[in-house]
């Protein structure tokens, strides 16, 4: 990646699938212990708990990656109610002369379904995540993770295209 603001996001993101791989570690390993009549050792509250607030960090380092977008590239960042759907609405959408969209609508849906579950794992005990629930929302982060870097390569690669002066282009392009 040409721009060290993207350089900077990437790392941002390789945190993003560690975070993933080790939710589905946490998940795994969870199972197995139910599975190996681990009795009083495992915890279905516990469980969940885990998971969702794996789940949280992911949709929050994505979101942190487009907020850093947002207010570099576009030089506004939503806030008040409502700004996480904002911002996820806003970055799905080009702004002709400054950018491109940095996000599908595919990955835009998937979005906003796992800030639902961030948001009730904010605002609610542990004890009322359900964990059929979380695990749904696991198998959403598995789809959502691969799909937003696939964007925000695409994206990077648009804008690092656009940032090349004409002539280089056109050189290149064999014209």
């Amino acid at each position: 990646m040409a721009h060290p603001r993207f350089a900077r996001l990437e790392r941002q993101l390789v945190l993003v699938r560690a975070e993933l791989a080790n939710a589905l570690e946490a998940d795994r390993r969870f199972r197995a212990l139910r599975a190996a009549g681990g009795g009083r050792l495992y915890h279905e509250c516990s469980h969940g708990a885990s998971l969702a607030d794996g789940l949280a960090a992911i949709c929050s380092g994505l979101e942190s990656v487009l907020e850093s977008l947002a207010n570099e590239v576009d030089g506004y960042v939503p806030r008040g109610e409502g700004s996480h759907a904002a911002l996820v609405d806003a970055m799905s959408a080009a702004l002709p002369g400054v950018r491109p969209a940095v996000l599908s609508e595919r990955t835009r849906a998937l979005m906003h379904e796992a800030r639902r579950l961030r948001h009730v794992v904010r605002h609610r005990y542990a004890l009322e995540l359900r964990l059929g629930d979380v695990r749904r929302n696991l198998a959403l982060a598995r789809r959502l993770v691969p799909a937003f870097n696939r964007d925000f390569r695409h994206f990077v690669a648009r804008m690092d295209r656009a940032a090349r002066p004409t002539s280089r282009r056109r050189k290149k392009e064999g014209r």
